[in-house]
């Protein structure tokens, strides 16, 4: 196939995705998801179509309902009729408005999802999100932790909202974490600003913010960049952490149902873990944070060891 014929394809794919997606009773987002990170193609081709009535009109103008054998004829003539509404839009200047897309990973689960120039967003276990907006550059955090490396242009900028707090990135990568009503951000390289029709607080690299749902002061402390987004890679590195973030954080990473005990939480650890190793023997975890463990069917329970 030529260079163009493949171009043709990939956008005739993309306008594909884009009219099913667009259907209220669409239920095929891990198929659509496979697609999308398959090739980092298929992504910048379904985003540029999304935002661009000038390039959906050839392809609405070329495309016309034909007769498919067997189980794709009901398919094809949906299509059609999808591409038909699509041409009307466009003839009327209008750009369909997509449906919130939800992605979702298990306990101990990682997921990379691929936006249009090569922008990613790394999803950590048990996390829930939905990405938002005719090019999918609206981020919403229900649950969880992910990871953004992202180095689009000024024009291209990700809103990532968690709980009441919103995010705006400057071309950079940042870690998020939304646990009940708390979103922490790290930033390790660029810039993002937290609460940008607020209180515009620039957080640069280096920065960590922790913001509780109605909090009306927002205040940035400084943290280590070697850090942020380190489970990514298999790590888990602290400096003077309370021990609840820390077991947050291997429950989420490991898929492990580690249980503090309540008055344990304040305690503080620095150290890295690395996190197959959590996996392969939980009870390794005791010396490393002075604690004692307990297996109780599925669940360890962490109580009170040599600081008590």
């Amino acid at each position: 196939m030529t260079e163009t014929g493949k171009t043709i394809s990939v956008n005739e794919q993309a306008l594909d995705w884009l009219v099913r997606t667009n259907d209220p009773e669409f239920q095929d987002w891990d198929r659509f998801t496979e697609w999308l990170e398959s090739d980092s193609g298929n992504a910048d081709a379904y985003h540029r179509l999304a935002g661009s009535e000038v390039e959906v009109r050839p392809l609405v103008e070329r495309a016309a309902p034909r007769p498919v054998e067997g189980p794709g004829r009901t398919r094809r003539y949906a299509i059609a009729a999808g591409l038909a509404v699509l041409a009307a839009a466009a003839a009327t200047v209008l750009v369909p408005r997509l449906s919130p897309v939800p992605y979702s990973t298990g306990p101990g689960e990682q997921r990379t999802i691929t936006l249009a120039q090569g922008d990613q967003i790394l999803m950590n276990g048990d996390t829930r999100l939905t990405l938002a907006g005719l090019d999918r550059r609206t981020v919403r955090l229900e649950q969880g932790e992910v990871l953004l490396r992202l180095h689009g242009s000024a024009g291209d900028k990700v809103h990532v909202v968690s709980g009441d707090l919103e995010l705006v990135d400057v071309g950079t990568v940042f870690d998020v974490v939304r646990e009940a009503a708390t979103t922490s951000v790290t930033v390790a390289e660029g810039e993002v600003v937290a609460d940008p029709d607020g209180a515009r607080l620039a957080l640069r690299g280096g920065s960590r913010l922790d913001a509780k749902d109605g909090d009306t002061v927002l205040r940035a402390t400084s943290v280590e960049t070697a850090s942020i987004g380190a489970w990514s890679s298999g790590q888990l590195s602290y400096r003077s952490e309370p021990l609840g973030r820390v077991v947050a954080d291997l429950r989420r990473s490991t898929g492990i149902d580690f249980v503090l005990q309540p008055d344990m939480g304040p305690r503080q650890f620095t150290g890295t873990l690395a996190i197959a190793e959590v996996r392969r023997d939980p009870q390794a975890l005791a010396p490393l944070l002075g604690v004692n463990m307990q297996r109780s069917g599925k669940r360890w329970e962490i109580r009170g060891g040599a600081e008590d």
